[in-house]
């Protein structure tokens, strides 16, 4: 019971931060020192107050939203037809972010903390969606609008017009800014199973097993 009391799970601090200053002209690294700074205060707090085990998860492919394809020109793509500036966004705090859980490690070496890489979890499932049983990679599952998105920006998901699909288990946006249970599903299976996370998450549970 006291193990449980000291394990936390950190979710993807900063999305927010990113999505809400779309076509702003605020500089990409203004917000991310911001994010940054949000993200290293909560840490800070947790293993200041004794936490021993914590599972961080970086930023998500946030350029493969389907609100950040709808606001951004079709020139703006990359390899897997995401957006690419703001992928690179994800990308470069996901980069900032684990050097500064390795400061922690350093500062807190009594805690373990893992890195929960949702960025490479995401973009595995997006350049083989069918494999996780996906067909709908940016089409959302609730919302209103013309194809390929069904999404515009002030129609969304719980508004009148809105319509919800008959199949989420094959969409991966649900709404245009949050995925469907089966995405998140899939990438939490991925986590578990330790591929994307540094180090593997079975190292967490064999730690907590020999304190135990």
């Amino acid at each position: 019971m006291i193990l449980m009391t000291l394990c936390f799970g950190l979710g993807e601090i900063g999305v927010n931060d990113y999505a809400y200053t779309l076509g702003s002209t605020v500089s990409d690294e203004t917000i991310r020192k911001l994010a940054i700074s949000s993200v290293s205060g909560a840490l800070q707090t947790l293993l200041e107050k004794g936490a021993k085990y914590l599972v961080v998860q970086g930023m998500p492919l946030t350029g493969c939203l389907t609100l950040s394809m709808y606001l951004a020109p079709p020139d703006d793509r990359d390899d897997i037809r995401c957006v690419k500036s703001v992928n690179n966004q994800s990308y470069y705090h996901n980069l900032v972010l684990q050097d500064k859980l390795q400061e922690f490690r350093k500062q807190y070496p009594q805690a373990v903390i893992l890195y929960a890489d949702y960025y490479d979890a995401y973009r595995t499932v997006m350049k083989n969606p069918s494999k996780y049983g996906f067909k709908e990679t940016f089409n959302v599952c609730c919302g209103s609008g013309e194809p390929p998105y069904n999404f515009t920006v002030f129609a969304t998901c719980g508004t009148p017009n809105a319509t919800v699909c008959s199949s989420p288990s094959q969409y991966i946006n649900w709404d245009g800014v949050h995925l469907t249970e089966a995405m998140y599903k899939v990438i939490s299976s991925m986590f578990l199973q330790g591929n994307f996370t540094q180090p593997p998450f079975n190292f967490l549970l064999e730690k907590k097993e020999r304190v135990g």
